[in-house]
């Protein structure tokens, strides 16, 4: 085995974790969240000292504001203001169907 392929063979698989970890990181933000939570507790919590102390503040959960924060389900509304009747916004189901429509 060459350094070529002991490089390729360690280098293509992290290309493929890294992109795997940003498509997971942006289309299931609470799953991040509970991971680098989760992370951040076994690492110390906030009475980590030193680099673990640091990590441990960057992987805390940052405080989301606005329609991000889950407040809007129910609570202050904060997405539901904006609408003309906010009763309305909150009887309408959460989910969305999708329907798959075959290609003529």
């Amino acid at each position: 085995m060459t350094l070529y392929h002991a490089i390729e063979t360690l280098l293509v698989p992290l290309i493929v974790l890294a992109c795997t970890v940003s498509v997971v990181a942006r289309y299931a933000p609470r799953t991040r969240e509970r991971v680098k939570a989760a992370l951040a507790a076994r690492l110390g919590g906030g009475a980590a000292r030193g680099w673990r102390g640091r990590l441990v503040r960057w992987l805390a959960p940052q405080a989301a504001s606005g329609c991000a924060s889950g407040c809007d389900d129910g609570g202050c509304n904060t997405c539901g203001s904006n609408t003309a009747n906010a009763t309305d916004a909150q009887e309408r189901p959460a989910e969305q169907v999708v329907r798959f429509v075959r290609k003529r």
